[in-house]
C-alpha cells in the first residue's frame, strides 16, 4: 500500500491543474490542456512541504481526469466560475461537504503555456464542523521534459523514491 501522500498528491494535482473549473462557462475546450508527454511537477504547501513527482500524460488522461472531477463537482453541488485573461485562468468553486451545510471554497490561478511549463496557485478555505475556517495554500509548478521515458505509460506518476501510481488503476477508469 502506498503512503497517503502519494494518493493525496494525485487528487490535489488533478483537482488543481486538470480539473480546475470543469463546469466553467467557457467549456472544457477553453481550459488549459498540458502537452502530452513527461512532466516534472512540484507541489509546495504553505508550510513549505514539497512533494515532487513525474507524470506521463496524454490527451485521454487529461479528459478522463476532467470527467472524474466533473462528476465529483456534481455530487458535491459545486458552484463554479472561471475567467480567462491575458495573465492566465482563474477558477473558483464552492462545494458542499457531504450531507452537512459545511462548504469548501477553492480559488485557483493558473498560468503558463502548458507546452513547456505551468504554475498553479491554489487557495482552499474549508469550514470545519466547529465553524472554524482552515485555509490551505498550494503552489504547483510543472516543467515539460519531453516524451515519456521508457517504463512510464500515460496515467503514471513516479515519485523520487521509485514508487509509482497510475491514474487508471486508482480510479478504475479505462485507458483508451
Amino acid at each position: 500500500m502506498l503512503p497517503i501522500r502519494y494518493t493525496t498528491s494525485l487528487s490535489v494535482i488533478a483537482a488543481a491543474l486538470l480539473a480546475a473549473g470543469c463546469a466553467s462557462t467557457g467549456g472544457i475546450e477553453d481550459l488549459p490542456r498540458p502537452k502530452s508527454g513527461h512532466w516534472q511537477v512540484s507541489s509546495t504547501d504553505q508550510a513549505g512541504d514539497t512533494v515532487t513527482f513525474q507524470d506521463c500524460m496524454d490527451k485521454d488522461t487529461f479528459y478522463k481526469t476532467r470527467e472524474l472531477q466533473k462528476a465529483k463537482h456534481d455530487v458535491q453541488q459545486c458552484q463554479t466560475g472561471s475567467n480567462k485573461d491575458s495573465n492566465g485562468w482563474q477558477f473558483t468553486s464552492n462545494c458542499k461537504v457531504g450531507q452537512t451545510e459545511q462548504r469548501i471554497e477553492t480559488s485557483r490561478k493558473i498560468t503558463g503555456d502548458f507546452q513547456t511549463n505551468f504554475h498553479v496557485l491554489s487557495v482552499t478555505k474549508q469550514q470545519m464542523p466547529d465553524g472554524k475556517i482552515v485555509e490551505t495554500t498550494r503552489n504547483i509548478m510543472g516543467e515539460y521534459m519531453g516524451a515519456c521515458p521508457a517504463g512510464m505509460k500515460p496515467g503514471d506518476r513516479m515519485f523520487p523514491d521509485g514508487n509509482k501510481i497510475n491514474f487508471y488503476d486508482i480510479t478504475g477508469l479505462q485507458a483508451k
